[in-house]
């Protein structure tokens, strides 16, 4: 019984088909009609970059500059990863940030009456 009422509480919190349509994620397109919305996109791209401006005529027109110059500076080389203090983070650690969020969204977070129901802790 205990699995059952985990189990209803699991689907509930499932994704309705809408929201799987809105994230593109469950199509209800043929293969063919997606095929065929691709084509016209792909043709009405190559249409919009046909008129698009060359360098030459963006320059004319002031909107691009370019230096005659350019100016080439030795640097020392340095990591450039960024740390990620995230992967350092222990269950323990996980554990302790879920709760408090969950607290501050249980407790003190604003939540409109009516998007309560979208509100999981």
């Amino acid at each position: 019984e205990i699995f059952l009422c985990y189990l209803c509480r699991r689907l509930s919190q499932r994704p309705t088909a809408q929201e799987l349509e809105e994230k593109h994620i469950l199509l209800r397109q043929t293969p063919e009609e997606i095929q065929k919305d691709r084509e016209e996109i792909k043709k009405t791209l190559i249409r919009k970059l046909s008129f698009r401006p060359t360098v030459g005529e963006l320059k004319e027109r002031r909107i691009i500059k370019f230096n005659d110059y350019v100016e080439v500076t030795d640097v020392e080389e340095y990591d450039r990863r960024a740390d990620k203090p995230w992967t350092r983070l222990t269950p323990r650690d996980k554990a302790a940030i879920r709760k408090e969020l969950n607290d501050y969204k249980s407790q003190e977070m604003e939540v409109h009456e009516m998007s309560r129901q979208f509100t999981r802790y």
